[in-house]
């Protein structure tokens, strides 16, 4: 009677073993819930991007296993920064594709839409803590994509006098 409860027990402790060795630490980059043991560099060279050559600053991410197909970022970085940054992936930072908020209504698939809807799905942005502030225009460019074109995102920008804030989430990926 007794082999049972340890052979169980000892069982347990393999099972622990074995899940714990086949992680690897959380990037502290990375937001909640972001696909476990990878880091900002794994998933930047899956999505074929990188980081801004500047100093910035708050950046995190979010990254899910290739099937779901999402990688967010967000960072805060100087003006010229942010601008060198949409040149280097084929945006153009004086010709935005749209504002935010945008100023149309109507309907789309039946569902309406309003002037202030978020351009990205607001249960993530609740995810990330993402929160816009409707008395800003931010600037919304849909063009951003790896050299490659291997993956393509959209990106939402705050702008600032010194300081942008950067938003930008996947797409496309391959």
């Amino acid at each position: 009677m007794r082999a049972r409860p340890l052979t169980a027990v000892l069982g347990l402790l393999a099972a622990a073993a074995v899940l714990a060795g086949c992680g690897k630490e959380p990037d502290p980059r990375a937001y909640p819930g972001s696909e476990s043991g990878v880091s900002w560099e794994d998933a930047a060279a899956r999505y074929r991007i990188s980081l801004p050559s500047c100093p910035v600053e708050g950046f995190r991410f979010d990254v899910q296993p290739p099937l779901t197909d999402r990688l967010a970022v967000t960072f805060t970085a100087a003006k010229s920064c942010v601008d060198g940054y949409l040149k280097q992936y084929g945006v153009d930072p004086a010709t935005p594709s749209g504002h935010w908020p945008s100023g149309a209504s109507g309907t789309a698939g039946g569902a309406a839409i309003r002037p202030d809807d978020p351009p990205f799905d607001p249960a993530e942005m609740r995810q990330f803590g993402w929160v816009l502030d409707p008395g800003v225009r931010y600037d919304l460019y849909f063009g951003f994509h790896s050299p490659d074109r291997w993956s393509t995102f959209w990106v939402l920008v705050k702008p600032g006098p010194d300081r942008e804030v950067v938003y930008l989430r996947s797409k496309t990926l391959g």
